[in-house]
């Protein structure tokens, strides 16, 4: 799931989840701990961690991120970027 340059696959809601998870228990978060710090519910951290989050809120996936020191990227496969 990591390349080389330390970016994380996530290419599905399932993919996305491992990843914040991933990233959440090295980061040392409990997903009680984790939705405290980003003002989400522990119940959206585990659907999300599961990928099941259906109508995913990018805002507050965004906050997640940012508690954990990560950012999203869009990366375009079709043009070779």
């Amino acid at each position: 799931m990591v390349t080389t340059d330390g970016l994380l696959n996530a290419r599905s809601l399932t993919r996305l989840g491992a990843a914040v998870r991933r990233l959440r228990l090295e980061r040392g978060f409990s997903q009680a701990g984790l939705a405290e710090a980003a003002g989400v519910s522990r119940q959206w951290i585990i659907n999300l961690e599961r990928g099941r989050t259906e109508g995913l809120e990018i805002g507050r996936l965004m906050k997640v991120l940012d508690e954990l020191d990560a950012s999203l990227a869009v990366r375009d496969h079709q043009g070779g970027y």
